[in-house]
């Protein structure tokens, strides 16, 4: 068996401004790809030298690297030496790790504008470190020997793409504990399920699975076309807004290429962009809202697109009217900005922006994405859509593959846009669970996040992955803020009134505080396991 042993990894980034938000978030982002691409947990990291040119004092990076949960690792941070012409803004680190593999395996990681500091990188992306020093290669480090490695080669640009971790399925917490009543309040699915009218027309599409289904979803564009009261040709229906996000990397994404979004924010957009060998321009979050004044700020002549979740993911958080007005005064028409409205449905904010509007300004280009997984309770079908210039939708359609939206996904779809009553009744629930939420959170002295989606953010104060497996031994499984950069924090899902309850009976068990609770449920048993 292969033995542990210490390893290098060497690194740079460069921040968009020397601001303490700035540096943090290309800080995380470094750290973060480092191990993603060489498949290391954080606990691997022995220690980190961080080094920064002398234009970047707002902030050391070492107080970044301690938010994504190194508190006991050593970290170091120095100034450079101020060589002419050296890359202003920079972030350099030196990570060491306990891991197997051999240093030739090691996977080196340059991003943005420091991906010119190793030319020699192919896609600017990580490579097996071989000894073998480059002509020209000013970080000391090896080339890519074509004998390293025997057999079909990935896309470089795949190494930056870590796969993505769907919350906990029910059968397996119910196989690893041996546990029976078990609520899942981690992934934001409608706890009422789907419409009754879904169900029914999903089974009545059952007798027809043998014929393929309508590639263009026909039906369903046309409900939504007089929803929306679009014309067909400005929505596309997709395999869920995922989809249509990849969908959009494919169109207009190429290598070098760069998109800006929020962070922390829905993790699809960053997917996308590093799948077509694009970068992602992260812009961290002011009070957990968009900070869309720096936003704008970090559009440059490389940015393709701008995503905007909204509400936000993990947050809840939402852009105003106001705010995103005096945001797209300042985007050139050339940039492709995305509203990503997955919990539209559940905002109760008057002036929360309405991308509906926002479609048909010709000023711009503004695509919105909308999803049957969230308020319609459809996750399971994989059905989304979205509304936007006719000429965008139309390029979406070349990168489409055929019958991509299945039979049944798009027959429940139908009848679940049809189904007001359902939608209302899931409204009310989730705004009733709310405010019940907040009564709860302000008893046990805890802080969170107020929110306009079916979720709420929540700072328990201590280690959220603990947490998170305390809850789960109880049968409760949530979200752990870990995989946002938030370590303290949970997202739960608001659930039924009895769900509800029991999160919090669980919650307040596993943080030593009282709690009274109804009663109701044989639940009661699991909390004291």
């Amino acid at each position: 068996m292969p033995e542990t042993a210490v390893r290098g990894l060497r690194g740079a980034t460069v921040a968009v401004a020397n601001t303490a938000e700035a540096i943090g978030a290309a800080t995380k982002e470094l750290v973060q790809a480092l191990l993603a691409e060489n498949q290391l947990e954080l606990e691997s990291i022995a220690s980190i030298i961080f080094t920064v040119t002398g234009d970047l004092n707002a902030q050391f990076p070492a107080l970044a690297a301690r938010e994504l949960g190194l508190h006991h690792v050593p970290l170091l941070c120095a100034q450079e030496i101020g060589v002419p012409g050296s890359q202003p803004r920079c972030i350099r680190v030196l990570m060491h790790v306990n891991t197997t593999k051999s240093q030739k395996e090691m996977r080196h990681v340059y991003l943005r504008e420091a991906r010119a500091l190793r030319p020699d990188l192919p896609g600017n992306g990580a490579v097996p470190d071989t000894g073998a020093t480059p002509a020209g290669a000013s970080e000391g480090q090896g080339a890519l020997a074509s004998s390293a490695y025997v057999g079909p080669r990935p896309r470089p640009a795949i190494a930056r793409i870590e796969p993505y971790e769907p919350g906990k399925p029910i059968d397996e917490v119910r196989r690893e504990l041996g546990l029976t009543d078990i609520i899942k309040l981690a992934s934001n699915e409608n706890p009422l399920g789907p419409s009754p009218k879904a169900m029914e027309a999903a089974r009545d599409a059952l007798s027809q699975l043998h014929i393929y289904p309508d590639g263009s979803a026909s039906a369903l564009r046309e409900a939504l076309s007089r929803k929306l009261g679009l014309p067909m040709e400005q929505l596309l229906v997709g395999n869920g807004s995922d989809g249509i996000i990849k969908l959009l990397a494919e169109a207009y994404l190429e290598p070098g290429d760069e998109i800006v979004c929020a962070q922390p924010t829905f993790s699809q957009y960053a997917f996308a962009a590093r799948l077509m060998g694009a970068r992602e321009v992260l812009v961290p979050l002011k009070d957990m809202r968009h900070n869309l004044e720096a936003m704008a700020a970090a559009i440059g002549p490389r940015t393709k697109a701008v995503f905007i979740c909204n509400p936000n993911n993990p947050t809840g958080t939402v852009v105003t009217e106001a705010e995103f007005s005096a945001f797209m005064k300042r985007v050139p028409r050339e940039v492709l900005v995305v509203l990503d409205e997955a919990y539209y449905e559940y905002v109760e904010h008057p002036e929360n922006v309405q991308g509906r509007r926002w479609v048909e300004d010709p000023a711009h280009n503004v695509l919105v994405l909308r999803t049957f997984s969230k308020i319609y309770g459809l996750a399971a079908l994989r059905v989304g859509y979205c509304m936007g210039p006719a000429n965008v939708i139309a390029e979406l359609r070349r990168v489409q593959e055929p019958f991509q939206t299945n039979a049944l996904a798009q027959a429940a779809a139908l009848a679940a846009l049809a189904d007001e009553g359902h939608v209302r009744e899931s409204q009310r629930t989730n705004q009733e669970g709310k405010r019940y939420f907040y009564r709860r959170l302000e008893e046990l002295g805890l802080s969170y996040v107020p929110t306009e989606a079916n979720f709420i953010l929540i700072d328990i104060g201590r280690d959220s992955r603990a947490v998170f497996q305390e809850l789960l031994r109880r049968g409760v499984i949530v979200r752990a803020g870990a995989a946002f950069g938030l370590p303290t924090h949970l997202r739960v899902t608001i659930g039924t009134p009895e769900q509800n309850e029991r999160f919090f009976a669980a919650l307040a068990a596993v943080l030593g505080r009282p709690f009274a609770n109804s009663g109701h449920g044989s639940w009661r048993e699991e909390l004291s396991r």
